[in-house]
């Protein structure tokens, strides 16, 4: 009896150390497939990474492109605006200078107009009197508007 207890004892150890060697055969492979998908998410993940880097790499590069574009518009737009105000600065200048021109003439036409007044009465046939009268002239000059201007 003895004897056989020795067998039944090594086959039990024996059945026990293979079903150890399967369980650690089961658990390294599940591992090692546990490790592999890691190792694949770790290197999808990894190209997302650098595939962000590179997007924001060119999106740097085009904002820096769009402040220089932004930068040259700015300094043609105060290019534009110095200019304009420099052309609104010489024609307020001539107004100024026609509206001078203008109220001179106006000055000088109040006279005139006494005189276009006499003169168009002188042609018409009035008289010295009414002519003085009406445009407020001196009398020697209304005497000469008539002999210029009656005959």
């Amino acid at each position: 009896m003895y004897l056989l207890a020795i067998p039944i004892v090594a086959i039990v150890a024996l059945i026990v150390s293979v079903l150890c060697l399967v369980v650690i055969f089961i658990l390294s492979t599940r591992r090692k497939a546990q490790a592999s998908l890691l190792t694949s998410q770790y290197q999808a993940q990894e190209l997302i990474l650098n595939n962000i880097q590179r997007i924001s790499d060119q999106l740097h590069l085009d904002v820096d492109k769009l402040l220089k574009q932004d930068e040259q518009i700015i300094i043609e737009n105060r290019q534009v605006s110095n200019q304009l105000e420099h052309r609104i600065k010489a024609l307020q200048t001539q107004i100024n200078n026609q509206q001078e021109v203008i109220s001179q003439l106006q000055i000088a036409q109040g006279d005139d107009k006494f005189y276009t007044r006499a003169i168009k009465l002188a042609k018409k046939g009035a008289d010295i009197e009414e002519i003085v009268a009406e445009c407020e002239l001196p009398y020697a000059e209304v005497e000469m508007l008539i002999s210029v201007y009656q005959n």
